[in-house]
């Protein structure tokens, strides 16, 4: 059977901005393909220990003949009666699609969609398998960062807004942020993530209003979320992709102003423009 996975990344690949086939590739992926004669009862037992949906036909020569899943033993069931473990994988194969590594993942997502995976590279060479769920993998980690942003920038509107009299907010504002003509900044949507945190840190008006929902401390609530401006301004100017330390710190201030929505008794208001 075949043997540890091959690591198709290059730089090239790993370019920020162009997302392509070969970043979807787990870097400790186990590639593994069972040989013509295998009987059907030892590739399920292959599929079953390494938790896979599919496992590669290949020839002596290590050419690719299609692949053996469950999709398609299932289809040959009612042709193989009581030999159906007896059987061998290459009379119940599919044929899933070849891709290039260097091919860019908005070309290919189809496909994954249609055979349940995709082949990465050729008959002769198979470097790797991609599935669909080293896509969600993939965006995921693509994605975590801005939805974490969000959810916290969302959580700390929405509990300055239940703090205070939405006829108050524009004189906050005026109070915290120096004043720009060319920019009209009455509302807590208009505002950068700076300024909504000065808006919020404020001494007086964290004194008047913002404590009742943010908690007495106000030291405490500068350095939870002072980080998240930081990292934010990394994020969305695309500087570097955050360090596991910085999404843990994300991750923790989430924690935090999602108790405190719960604590004032509301949810944080998704749909606020």
């Amino acid at each position: 059977m075949g043997g540890a996975g091959i690591d198709v990344s290059t730089a090239a690949l790993r370019a920020p901005g162009f997302a392509r086939v070969g970043q979807l590739v787990p870097d400790d992926q186990d590639l593994l393909t069972v040989p013509v004669g295998t009987k059907v009862g030892s590739a399920l037992d292959v599929m079953r220990t390494h938790d896979y949906d599919q496992l590669p036909v290949v020839t002596v020569a290590q050419r690719v003949i299609g692949v053996f899943t469950y999709r398609s033993m299932a289809a040959g069931l009612p042709l193989l009666r009581n030999n159906a473990l007896n059987a061998t994988v290459e009379d119940h194969l599919e044929e899933l699609r070849f891709v290039r590594s260097s091919q860019e993942l908005g070309e290919v997502l189809a496909f994954v969609e249609q055979g349940n995976a995709l082949l990465v590279g050729d008959e002769d060479r198979l470097l790797a398998i991609v599935t669909p769920a080293d896509v969600s993998r993939f965006l995921w980690h693509r994605t975590r960062p801005f939805v974490l942003l969000q959810d916290i920038e969302l959580g700390i509107r929405d509990l300055m807004r239940s703090a205070c009299d939405a006829s108050s907010l524009p004189g906050l504002i005026a109070a915290s942020v120096p004043a720009d003509p060319g920019r009209a900044r009455s509302r807590l949507e208009d505002l950068t993530m700076a300024e909504l945190l000065s808006v919020l840190l404020n001494g007086e008006n964290f004194g008047r209003f913002f404590r009742l929902r943010f908690g007495n401390n106000r030291d405490l609530v500068r350095s939870t979320l002072d980080p998240v401006r930081e990292i934010r301004n990394k994020v969305f100017h695309f500087r570097a992709e955050p360090s596991p330390e910085e999404l843990e710190t994300l991750a923790a201030a989430l924690t935090w102003v999602r108790r405190r929505v719960m604590i004032r008794g509301g949810r944080s208001d998704r749909s606020a423009p």
